[in-house]
């Protein structure tokens, strides 16, 4: 999931779900409030966009392993590597 801007991807594994911005620069050049405030709820939208994906995520993991023959959350097992 990246949203509309394309500045956000949404990470999942078996530790869990994360977002993580694509780029260091979210926004461009700004010269004035009207386009500070586009700018900012289109960024907010997106992070909307995100989280519902993470929910998502969330949901399918509880009901399940995400990847096969992984152990859910749900699972009363620890994985342990060397």
């Amino acid at each position: 999931m990246t949203g509309i801007l394309d500045k956000f991807h949404v990470t999942h594994g078996i530790h869990g779900v994360r977002v993580m911005a694509r780029s260091e620069q979210l926004t461009g050049d700004c010269i004035a409030g009207t386009q500070i405030d586009t700018v900012i709820q289109m960024l907010k939208d997106d992070l909307d966009a995100c989280a519902k994906e993470m929910k998502r995520f969330v949901d399918l993991n509880g009901r399940g392993s995400l990847f096969g023959g992984w152990p859910s959350s749900d699972d009363d097992t620890q994985v342990w590597i060397d």
